[in-house]
């Protein structure tokens, strides 16, 4: 009876475990159960040393997938590639993620024309290393289109294609490559021996520099411009250069009563300048009226004029009787004789 009670015990408690291990995968998965992923695939001609199935994907940083698969071109579609080009693509690793969609919608046409822009402005994946642990994982960001090409592919891929992108390790150990390679084929012991050359003579120089005359030469340089010197502070101490900046302090000031004087007459002139049009309209009216008086009335004027004429002549007779006949012009004509004899 005891045997039966363990039996059931164990059988409670192998059902409640399981129960419990079943809540907690989909607690744990209830954020990934109901999401969409798209399939995707990249080919990398380097080492793929460290990264494995389940490592992470990431955008700059985010999470945004996970790898599934990793194999070589060469079997993934030996059937679809000739065998001249097998031997090129056979050796490229060909990565398989699943990149979690966000529902944007968008239809398929539309996504795949997006997707086309962002790989036209740079988008690659690439292989990356976390920190000091090493951990690899792939990496998908913007670079340079130019500098990073994507790969032309002839065969038809079963997944997106993402382009990729040499890795940071893979272009500095080029450049380092590089830089080996110039260092190698460089004749260092003869650049070396430049060198040695090159010091041993300028320590020669030195040694058989006269220096005593070069000392000379410099106290006479230095007493020459202590003399000059010297002289440019009597200069500027002296009395003509007072004089010159004390007649130029004049001058300024009074330019500067002259432009202060000139100020009302500019205005006067600006507003006879303003007033100057309708000036000229008024005695040019005026003008027209005179010409158009003088054109209507020269009969009367030429009359007028004559009638002067006349009044002068008589004038001028008149002051010539007064000169000479003063009582005439005073009393008239004299008496007329009277006889005496009657």
């Amino acid at each position: 009876m005891s045997a039966k009670a363990n039996y059931f015990k164990i059988g409670v408690f192998t059902l409640s475990s399981a129960a419990l291990a079943l809540v907690g995968i989909v607690v744990l998965g209830a954020g990934t159960l109901f999401e969409r992923s798209i399939m995707m695939e990249t080919y990398i001609d380097e080492s793929v040393q460290g990264l494995d199935v389940g490592a992470p994907i990431k955008f700059r940083g985010v999470k945004i997938g996970t790898v599934k698969q990793i194999d070589f071109v060469g079997h993934r579609y030996q059937s679809q590639v000739a065998e001249e080009q097998l031997s090129r693509y056979a050796n490229y690793v060909v990565i398989i993620g699943a990149i979690r969609q966000i529902p944007d919608g968008l239809t398929d046409e539309q996504r795949a024309a997006k997707r086309k822009e962002q790989y036209a402005a740079g988008l690659r994946v690439r292989l990356a290393s976390q920190g000091i642990t090493g951990v690899v994982y792939l990496e998908a960001d913007f670079l340079d289109p130019k500098e990073y090409p994507p790969l032309e592919i002839p065969w038809e891929t079963k997944a997106i294609y993402v382009p990729s992108a040499p890795s940071t390790t893979t272009v500095l150990g080029h450049a380092l490559g590089n830089i080996a390679r110039d260092l190698s084929q460089a004749n260092v012991h003869q650049i070396a021996a430049h060198l040695d050359a090159l010091v041993l003579a300028t320590t020669k120089l030195i040694d058989q520099a006269n220096l005593e005359e070069f000392r000379g030469r410099t106290g006479q340089v230095l007493t020459e411009l202590q003399g000059t010197l010297q002289d440019a502070r009597r200069l500027v101490n002296g009395t003509e250069v007072k004089k010159i900046l004390s007649d130029a302090a004049m001058t300024a000031g009074e330019a500067r009563q002259f432009f202060a004087d000139l100020s009302p007459a500019s205005k006067d002139i600006r507003q006879a300048a303003e007033t100057l049009p309708t000036t000229m309209a008024r005695l040019d009216k005026s003008l027209r009226r005179v010409d158009m008086l003088l054109s209507n009335k020269s009969q009367d004027v030429e009359e007028i004029v004559e009638n002067l004429r006349v009044v002068s002549e008589n004038l001028r007779e008149l002051t010539k009787n007064a000169k000479r006949y003063p009582s005439y012009v005073l009393f008239g004509e004299p008496p007329a004789h009277v006889n005496s004899t009657k």
